[in-house]
């Protein structure tokens, strides 16, 4: 790719901020209200993992920038591992697109009162993934730009409410608000943090796509750190301050949460400019959560992970096909979804669905990705805080796991045992297609053709192979020694 089409520290910056940004704050504050106040301990728990995870991606972006982010660094640690986390990292991001896209359409309901309903909701939601399938076409710049001007119309109404709404904050009906869950504190904090750690989700974005990113050893550590601080920051301010402006069942009915915000700050002429915003920042967000996705099933296709057709790359640097299998994918996905939902009311329980289950796929990649940086570190002096930041990160994913439903866990637990098998199988597939070539090779005379190593395992069952091993050892020497 040439380098005029690669993107520089700000617009990497704004992808990473802007991906967590722009899909996660914009509708998390009406799911956590249901919870209470108390999230403010899962924010700053999601916040410190976040962090470590941001520290493993950047280190490792930078000694070894590899296409693929997790699932080069799952790979990295062990094949069966690179092949897990490819299966479910790719499937999770694009079912978490169909979130964005939820967002989108919830706040977009603010001017179309119909696409309150949930069937409509999907519909629409259906129609701005294909809009962004071909806005994605136009390569990674058009994209990096949608996504920085939509990191600025997200963080007017949300800074604004950030800083603002302080002043109609009520520490009565923050206290008040504090669990609303009716359980235990610890189960109410391990709930959020499942929720929080879905604002976070995009960490890795500069790490994925090494290839478009221009100086990636320098570009994309600060990049990462500086996205997930910001976003972080940002996170705490404005949700905890709505969290002491309403109560806690008005936030948690509502589509809109902060035109709501905005109404009360500057009047009701705000609302539509917020929704309006907060709309477009969360369609930026999903046109480069596509991207990323896309590149990510790219990887997947070098290493064997997914069929060739989803690594074809376009003058664009763009993998076009993979692109229109992930939108059809996530068109079948919405209308499953839509028709479990047909008679609920409110976009809030499709999202909840939605980030629920992309979450939990991700434990394991970022897991892995972890575990990888110990690794390499864990026995070399002066690497602590490479180890210390990796141990953070695993330990966080232990307690997002730890969050969430059993019947989530189970079938989260059921999809990664059943990637297994299919890599079993391809594996057993692929030697058996490997040994039928070699002999083939060998019946025609071609045996030479085959690595030293290969032939080994082949004429172990061969009567030629120790004459097939001594001739393929001469010819080496004999051609070492014209030079």
């Amino acid at each position: 790719m040439a380098s005029d089409k690669k993107i520089g520290l700000i617009t990497c910056t704004g992808i990473v901020a802007g991906n967590m940004m722009c899909s996660g704050i914009a509708l998390l504050p009406a799911n956590l209200s249901a919870i209470g106040s108390i999230t403010l301990i899962g924010w700053l728990i999601a916040l410190l993992g976040a962090l470590g995870l941001a520290w493993v991606y950047a280190y490792q972006a930078t000694t070894d920038p590899q296409e693929g982010g997790p699932i080069a660094y799952a790979g990295e640690l062990s094949k069966v591992f690179g092949f897990q986390t490819g299966v479910l990292y790719y499937h999770s991001n694009w079912i978490g697109n169909l979130a964005c896209g939820i967002t989108a359409v919830a706040y977009l309901s603010y001017f179309f009162p119909e696409l309150q309903s949930p069937r409509n909701a999907g519909f629409a939601c259906i129609g701005i993934v294909w809009l962004l399938t071909f806005v994605n076409m136009l390569g990674a710049k058009w994209i990096g730009r949608f996504t920085t001007i939509g990191l600025i119309a997200v963080l007017i109404p949300v800074v604004g409410t950030a800083v603002a709404g302080w002043f109609w904050f009520d520490p009565q009906t923050y206290v008040a608000n504090w669990n609303e869950t009716g359980k235990s504190s610890w189960s109410a904090v391990s709930q959020s943090v499942l929720l929080c750690l879905w604002a976070f989700v995009g960490v890795e974005s500069a790490a994925v796509s090494t290839h478009i990113v221009r100086n990636p050893r320098k570009t994309i550590p600060i990049a990462t750190l500086l996205g997930t601080l910001i976003a972080g920051v940002v996170y705490i301010a404005s949700s905890q301050v709505v969290c002491g402006m309403y109560p806690a069942e008005i936030i948690a009915n509502s589509g809109a949460p902060f035109a709501i915000a905005a109404s009360t700050i500057a009047g009701p002429w705000a609302a539509p400019i917020v929704a309006g915003c907060t709309a477009f920042a969360s369609l930026a967000s999903l046109a480069s959560w596509m991207m990323l996705v896309s590149h990510a099933g790219a990887r997947a296709s070098k290493d064997g992970t997914f069929p060739s057709i989803y690594g074809e790359i376009d003058r664009n640097g763009i993998p076009r096909k993979g692109l229109v299998l992930g939108s059809i994918k996530m068109t079948v996905m919405m209308l499953v979804i839509v028709a479990i939902n047909w008679n609920s009311s409110g976009t809030a329980v499709l999202f909840e669905s939605i980030t629920g289950i992309a979450v939990l796929l991700l434990m394991l990649p970022y897991f892995y990705s972890g575990l990888n940086l110990i690794r390499k570190e864990g026995a070399q002096q002066g690497k602590a805080i490479n180890v210390v930041a990796a141990v953070v990160a695993c330990s966080f994913c232990l307690v997002a796991i730890a969050g969430a439903s059993q019947m989530r866990l189970a079938l989260t637990l059921i999809t990664s045992l059943t990637v297994l098998i299919f890599y079993a199988w391809r594996t057993g597939l692929d030697a058996s297609r490997f040994a039928s070539s070699a002999r083939s090779l060998i019946q025609a005379g071609d045996a030479m053709r085959l690595p030293g190593g290969a032939l080994t395992r082949v004429c172990k069952e061969d009567d030629r192979g120790p004459w097939l091993l001594e001739r393929k050892k001469l010819l080496k020497n004999s051609l070492m020694s014209m030079f």
